[in-house]
């Protein structure tokens, strides 16, 4: 199912600072189709963690359809 956002990813988390713009950007370049509620802004994924462990930029990520 699609993941629609609120105002939490804006807001700062941890070290990082606010962000309005992370949304507005979701919101300008994908909206779609979520159950009767309309065109919504979505980003996110749903996962299952099957190895733990770190995750670092460059890692391969390996869709799997279930």
């Amino acid at each position: 199912m699609p993941t629609p956002r609120c105002v939490v990813p804006t807001l700062s988390h941890g070290d990082l600072p606010p962000d309005p713009q992370i949304m507005r950007t979701v919101a300008s370049r994908h909206r779609i189709p979520v159950l009767d509620l309309g065109r919504l802004s979505c980003v996110g994924v749903y996962l299952d963690v099957v190895e733990p462990g770190a995750v670092r930029i460059g890692d391969a990520v390996t869709r799997v359809d279930g």
